[in-house]
C-alpha cells in the first residue's frame, strides 16, 4: 500500500512516518525509483502502534530504536525497561517538588525517592577487570573516599559492590544502581570508563563518568582488602562506662554533637545498645542481632574492640545537662573498604 494509505490506517500524518523512514524505525518495504512512491506492507502497521506505545511511555525515537533492535535479546531489553523506569521515577520526584513550591509549601525535607535499579544480574565472567584499579579522573570522588575500587573473582561481593561482565553493581541498603562500563588498552596499561551513580544520580540525574587505571590483576578476597585496626591493647577498667547504654543519635562528625537535655532516640538507629561488663566484657545489639562473647568483642578504656571486623573503636562520655553521654566511633562499611573517615553513635544510660 502507498504511505498515504498506510498513514490512514495508523490514524497519522504522512510527514510522521517520513521521519520515522529517516531515524530508521520504519522503512518503507518498496520505493518506486522512477516515482518515488513509498509502499509499506499491512504487516508494519502492529510495528507503528508499538512504537506510538513507546513514545507515550516516555521513550525518545533513539531509544525506540535500541530497543526494537535488541527485542531478541531479553535481558538487553530488560536493561533498557529498567533505566527508563529509573530515569522516570526521578522527573516524577522533580515534578512533585515543583508542583510543591508553586504551591508555596515549605519542604522541611527533601523528598527522597530511592531507586532501586534491577542488579539481579547473571554472572559473566570478565577476567580481564578483575584486580585493583584507581580513580584517576574524578578528585571529588576520591575527596569522599573512594580512590580505589576492587573487583573480586566470581563477582564476589564486598561492601556496596559486586559485578558482572560490563556492569560494576552497587547496593547500599538504600538505593541499587547497576553502572555501565568499558575497557580500553592503552600503551601504558589498560582503563575503565566507568558511568558511576551515586547520591547525586537520585537527587538530579547526574552521572559521574569516572576512569579508572588498572594497578594490579590480583585475586583479592574480600578480608584481604578490608582495612584492620589495631586490636592489641591491654585492659584497663574504666568504672564510668560499666553498665546498659542506649543509642539515641548519629552523627556523621563528632562536632555535630549538642547537649540539649534530651534522652529520645532518633528513629530507626541500627546500633541500639551496648552493655559494658566487669573485666572488659561487652554486649552489643546491632539491628536485630545481638553480639557477645571475648571471640567476638571487648573493652577497654577508651575503645570498644570490634574482633569480628577488625575495628578499634574509640569512645568518650561527656556530661552535659545532667545526662551522660557516650560517643562511640561507628566503623562500617565506608570505613573498612571505602577509606571513609569513621561515623558516630550518641548513647544514653538506659
Amino acid at each position: 500500500m502507498k504511505i498515504g494509505e498506510f498513514a490512514k490506517i495508523c490514524e497519522t500524518k504522512i510527514s510522521v512516518l517520513r521521519h520515522y523512514d529517516s531515524e530508521g524505525l520504519i522503512k518503507p518495504i518498496y520505493i518506486d525509483r522512477f516515482t518515488g512512491y513509498r509502499y509499506y506492507a499491512k504487516e508494519q502497521v502492529p510495528l507503528f502502534f508499538r512504537i506510538s506505545e513507546l513514545k507515550q511511555a516516555g521513550f525518545s525515537l533513539a531509544e525506540i530504536k535500541s530497543l526494537l533492535a535488541c527485542m531478541e535479546d531479553s535481558e538487553k531489553a530488560e536493561q533498557i525497561f529498567e533505566k527508563k523506569k529509573t530515569e522516570l521515577q526521578k522527573s516524577l520526584q522533580n515534578l512533585e517538588k515543583i508542583q510543591k513550591t508553586m504551591k508555596g509549601e515549605i519542604l522541611m525535607k527533601p523528598c527522597y525517592i530511592p531507586v532501586k535499579e534491577n542488579i539481579n544480574l547473571p554472572f559473566v565472567n570478565d577476567e580481564a577487570v578483575v584486580g585493583r584499579w584507581r580513580v584517576i579522573n574524578d578528585g571529588e570522588f576520591a575527596k569522599n573516599g573512594i580512590r580505589e575500587l576492587y573487583f573480586l573473582p566470581r563477582g564476589a561481593k564486598y561492601w556496596c559492590f559486586s559485578w558482572t561482565k560490563d556492569k560494576l553493581l552497587y547496593d547500599n541498603g538504600m538505593n541499587a544502581f547497576a553502572n555501565d562500563y568499558t575497557l580500553e588498552e592503552q600503551k601504558d596499561g589498560l582503563y575503565m570508563h566507568l558511568d558511576m551513580k551515586t547520591g547525586d544520580f537520585v537527587e538530579n540525574g547526574t552521572i559521574k563518568h569516572l576512569l579508572l587505571r588498572k594497578l594490579d590483576g590480583k585475586h583479592y578476597t574480600k578480608e584481604e582488602i578490608a582495612r584492620k585496626d589495631n586490636l592489641e591493647y591491654p585492659f584497663v577498667n574504666d568504672p564510668c562506662v560499666i553498665g546498659k547504654w542506649r543509642s539515641v543519635a548519629y552523627l556523621l562528625h563528632k562536632e555535630e554533637f549538642v547537649a540539649d537535655g534530651s534522652a529520645e532516640p532518633e528513629k530507626d538507629l541500627f546500633f541500639k545498645e551496648m552493655e559494658f561488663f566487669e573485666n572488659g566484657h561487652i554486649n552489643a545489639v546491632y539491628g536485630e542481632e545481638l553480639i557477645g562473647g571475648d571471640e567476638k568483642q571487648v573493652w577497654t578504656k577508651g575503645f570498644v574492640l570490634r574482633k569480628f571486623n577488625s575495628t578499634a573503636c574509640a569512645y568518650e562520655i561527656r556530661r552535659a545537662c545532667g545526662i551522660d553521654y557516650l560517643i562511640i566511633e561507628w566503623k562500617s562499611g565506608d570505613y573498612r573498604w571505602g577509606g571513609f573517615d569513621t561515623d558516630y553513635y550518641v548513647f544514653v544510660r538506659a
